[in-house]
């Protein structure tokens, strides 16, 4: 699936999951990106690239590091899941990820964490 493909879908699910939730939703073509800003105060931005490259981050605040990350743009973390990872709130360390960069799976998981809160807790050994 190219990059585009992927970001429509992700918008579609999205408007599903998170449509009551969701503020402003903005949608870049061109560089393969949702931003999205949600009632609780996150801002979400997810991309894909036609390389099956990914991130889905979640910011919290302008607080540094106060954000999650999901992707796999770098393998430099040794996990069972590499090149998968998790960049947990406030450390520089990555954790096992439960995605995949496929948007079908990891958007509905994604809105599920966003909504449950879980994605606020500062220990995010949850997907171990």
């Amino acid at each position: 699936m190219l990059g585009i493909d992927k970001i429509d879908c992700a918008q579609k699910i999205l408007q599903k999951f998170l449509g009551d939730m969701i503020i402003k939703s903005h949608l870049d073509s061109e560089d393969l990106k949702i931003t999205v800003e949600l009632r609780n105060g996150l801002k979400l931005y997810i991309q894909y690239n036609n390389f099956n490259q990914y991130s889905y981050s979640i910011i919290f605040s302008k607080i540094n590091l106060d954000r999650c990350r999901f992707d796999n743009y770098d393998k430099n973390w040794k996990l069972a899941s590499n090149p998968h990872h998790f960049h947990p709130r406030l450390i520089k360390i990555a954790n096992f990820s439960p995605m995949n960069g496929d948007p079908n799976k990891d958007i509905p998981l994604l809105c599920d964490l966003i909504r449950s809160g879980k994605l606020f807790l500062r220990d995010c050994q949850f997907f171990n």
